[in-house]
């Protein structure tokens, strides 16, 4: 029996990759396939590079728009992939992404495999991940193994280096209500979601060959958001169509181009789907978490939720480690539209400024909102923190409750997943 394989291409404006994806659909060695082009919304340059292709009446393009403001109601690409699921007509699926190559013998090998093998369910092969810069010229390259049979194949395996039986499907839908788990919480990990409940019906067999090439650009996912907690620091300050604004109470506030400088306050880069998340509120006269003076440095105070706090002493501005050209000189008139909001002392009284690091034995805090937030070391680089931890004393850090650890979103995604959670005793496939 010639078993037929669906491919699910999941699309959003990569012009530059698109063709050779698909012109390594088209070369591949094993012609008994369909593939599904689920494009969200592309730009023309990238459509127009998919239409050539739809000649072939193996390959289906489902184009998709959706509102910006929708975009982030859901895992796109997950969204997408479901959709494609009720739609297609082999016997066995595979993932494919806008800028990943499938070898010429991709699946006519893995088919092997199924073919061959009527007990194993899901097989994943090697690939190699290829680095490039912005001219798309290799700086480095990898391979990730496939060398074992995996129970837990959630964040070991990429999206498009599995095949799997169609019979797992009903499977799924019936044990969850639906197959790739599209909650916006996932939007970093659903395929990782997706091999778990694969891996509560099969494990997944190795097929020890490099089968795909999937390329990382600056652009790319892996990329934007290394390093990014799931939710941005209340005080960052970004770049957005040549505006700059602040987070602020979880709201995104428009700020003047004044307060943002390489010296004092830089604008991170963030991904769109990290800005988009925040909705737009007034413009902040004065930023959060400022020091201002309005007497020519007599007076400091530090403004924090859009009210001031004022430093008992420039002492205690130097042991917060605000610098000099971190100060800014405001009117008595802005000054005065800030409501008082307690003071900021190291002694005797410990009552600190918020969103300074802090370091407590051997890990760094965030104060956030009145409490310590243990924060991993690249989150500090990415946010541009300039000054040095403050040490912390115990009678100090006892002061303050200790809240969720801002760390990296796959991170996060690793902890979430712990292996406790896999239930694979009612199998009913091995």
């Amino acid at each position: 029996m010639i078993m037929k394989v669906s491919v699910i291409l999941t699309s959003y404006n990569k012009p530059d990759f698109i063709d050779r994806v698909l012109k390594s659909m088209m070369e591949q060695t094993y012609s008994n396939w369909e593939l599904l082009i689920m494009d969200d919304s592309s730009d023309e340059d990238t459509i127009q590079k998919i239409q050539p292709y739809l000649d072939d009446e193996r390959i289906h393009l489902y184009a998709h728009k959706v509102h910006p403001a929708k975009r982030l109601l859901t895992v796109r690409y997950a969204t997408l992939i479901n959709e494609a699921l009720t739609s297609i007509t082999g016997e066995l699926i595979c993932y494919l992404t806008d800028d990943t190559l499938y070898h010429q013998d991709r699946l006519q090998k893995m088919v092997d495999v199924f073919q061959s093998n009527p007990h194993i369910d899901i097989v994943y092969s090697s690939q190699r991940v290829v680095h490039v810069d912005k001219h798309l010229v290799e700086t480095m390259s990898f391979v990730r193994e496939a060398n074992q049979i995996l129970e837990h194949a959630s964040f070991q395996v990429d999206h498009c280096s599995i095949m799997h039986r169609r019979r797992l499907l009903p499977l799924i839908y019936e044990k969850y209500g639906q197959y790739w788990d599209d909650e916006p919480k996932h939007w970093h990990h659903a395929d990782s979601v997706f091999w778990m409940r694969l891996n509560d019906f099969a494990a997944f067999y190795p097929l020890n060959e490099v089968l795909d090439m999937t390329y990382k650009t600056p652009h790319s996912f892996h990329h934007l958001f290394s390093s990014m907690p799931y939710d941005l620091i209340d005080g960052t300050v970004i770049e957005k169509d040549g505006e700059y604004y602040q987070i602020a109470g979880g709201k995104l506030h428009e700020i003047e181009k004044c307060w943002v400088n390489e010296k004092n306050r830089r604008a991170i880069r963030v991904p769109s789907l990290c800005a988009m998340k925040y909705e737009k509120k007034d413009r902040l006269e004065v930023p959060n978490y400022t020091v201002v003076t309005a007497d020519h440095g007599n007076t400091f105070f530090y403004i924090e939720d859009q009210k001031k706090r004022r430093f008992v002493s420039k002492r205690d501005v130097q042991y917060f480690q605000f610098r000099p050209k971190e100060i800014y000189t405001i009117s008595n008139e802005q000054l005065q539209m800030f409501e008082e909001s307690g003071l900021i002392q190291a002694s005797p009284v410990f009552s600190p400024p918020n969103r300074r690091l802090f370091k407590w034995k051997q890990d760094v805090y965030l104060l956030m909102h009145h409490t310590f937030c243990r924060i991993d070391p690249e989150v500090v680089k990415r946010f541009a923190f300039y000054h040095q931890p403050i040490k912390l004393y115990p009678s100090q850090f006892t002061l303050f409750q200790e809240g969720k650890p801002i760390i990296p979103l796959y991170m996060e995604s690793l902890q979430e997943f712990d292996m406790s959670l896999y239930n694979t005793s009612g199998r009913k496939h091995s």
